[in-house]
């Protein structure tokens, strides 16, 4: 073989070789939302061509990501097929944590295991708390990672979802749950977040002076922990004090309810969606749901 060839040879092995692990390609893909089986497959096909460990973990986690997608895509009451999808992501965790410990795979794990739980009821799963807590504290604590908007809303859920007799904390999840909203990434909608919160504020349903009473404390709560992000950030509410006045609104927190609050963020979440010039299934999901509440509060 002439030279010129075989280095065009050695030149396209390569090229695929760096197709094959195109994680910006694939994330782009998982992005629009329009075909997760496909982002599954490449990803299939990717890890496939992984040869070091981190691109191994790389790709792993990606798939216990889209795993969550594929089991929440299916019919409700296909509970098997969904717990199959669940208990396959938290296996690709693992193993993405074994390859190379990474945050994306401690959230990922989680976020398949909370699934799972939801699937088969909250008192089934009250084994799964502490170790997606310890899971959880891995990544705000081990890693540093105070920006993942993914992170903090699981979080949130967990200890909204789960009695306060067996580890959660509705009041703590509304911290969580504003640091998951204030963390979304620009390119990201994330109906589904701030609905959350806005649920979780609408039950709580504190007057405005209890605000400001409650927020108070938690802010010297907040200015005291020193050791743990976890541990801290149970008290975000209180991080600016009372005046703080959150992204979707010009009032402070001490001047509006609970409930007065919960209204405003459903309102913006539908301000950022109208705002967008593209949706996927589940941007239009959220945004019909969210329409449902405000006509609803809005009584």
């Amino acid at each position: 073989m002439k030279k010129p060839v075989l280095l065009l040879v050695v030149f396209l092995v390569a090229a695929m070789a760096l197709f094959a692990l195109d994680f910006n390609s694939v994330d782009d893909l998982y992005d629009s939302g329009t075909d997760y089986k496909l982002v599954y497959d490449t990803l299939q096909t990717m890890l496939k061509g992984a040869n070091s460990a981190e691109e191994k973990a790389e790709v792993l986690w990606r798939l216990s990501r889209v795993c969550v997608d594929l089991g929440d895509a299916l019919d409700e009451k296909d509970k098997t097929g969904r717990f199959a999808f669940y208990t396959e992501g938290e296996d690709y965790a693992l193993k993405s944590i074994e390859a190379k410990p990474n945050y994306q795979a401690y959230l990922w794990k989680c976020a398949n295991i909370g699934r799972y739980g939801q699937t088969k009821g909250v008192m089934d799963s009250l084994g799964k708390v502490k170790p997606m807590k310890a899971d959880l504290k891995v990544i705000t604590d081990d890693f540093n990672v105070l920006d993942c908007s993914e992170a903090w809303y699981t979080l949130g859920v967990l200890n909204d979802a789960v009695p306060g007799i067996f580890g959660g904390d509705s009041v703590a999840a509304i911290s969580y749950m504003r640091i998951a909203c204030e963390t979304i990434p620009a390119k990201y909608i994330y109906g589904g977040t701030y609905k959350a919160l806005a649920e979780m504020l609408y039950n709580r349903n504190w007057s405005a002076d209890k605000r400001a009473k409650e927020i108070a404390k938690m802010q010297k709560n907040w200015e005291k922990e020193k050791k743990s992000n976890f541990d801290k950030y149970a008290y975000y509410e209180g991080a600016k004090g009372a005046d703080a006045m959150p992204i979707w609104t010009k009032t402070k927190l001490s001047g509006m309810s609970d409930r007065q609050e919960a209204l405003v963020i459903l309102q913006y979440a539908q301000a950022v969606y109208k705002s967008r010039s593209s949706h996927t299934a589940g941007d239009d999901k959220n945004y019909a749901e969210i329409q449902e509440l405000i006509n609803e509060w809005s009584k």
